[in-house]
């Protein structure tokens, strides 16, 4: 994923688990329960200039980074794109590798009810 051998093409929707769906996926895992699997399309040498790729979120913050970010470029290399298993794998690139920071239920920037 940070090499850019895995990405998301862009006909994906934008990555929406919750904390607690993230956290039931890490106990799946650790239970040794299966967790679905994953749909990949190769993208041959020459070819990924002809499509739109975002990059998975690592550093998840709702309120400031909510969107995965495109690519750009790719040159002619061969890559992967995820068609279906995105929440998982960004899930887990999230709990591996980045954050996670939700927006709080009632909660502004001027306390948990607005001014007084």
């Amino acid at each position: 994923m940070h090499r850019r051998e895995y990405v998301l093409p862009a006909i994906q929707r934008e990555f929406v688990w919750s904390r607690d769906k993230i956290t039931r996926l890490y106990d799946s895992l650790m239970r040794g329960y299966p967790i679905g699997s994953f749909l990949m399309w190769q993208v041959q040498e020459g070819n990924s200039g002809r499509f739109a790729f975002y990059d998975f979120m690592r550093d998840y913050h709702e309120p400031d980074n909510a969107h995965c970010a495109p690519t750009g470029p790719l040159g002619s290399r061969a890559i992967t794109a995820i068609l279906d298993g995105q929440q998982r794998l960004t899930a887990l690139n999230i709990g591996l590798c980045g954050s996670f920071t939700a927006k709080l239920p009632r909660m502004c920037e001027c306390g948990p009810y607005g001014a007084s």
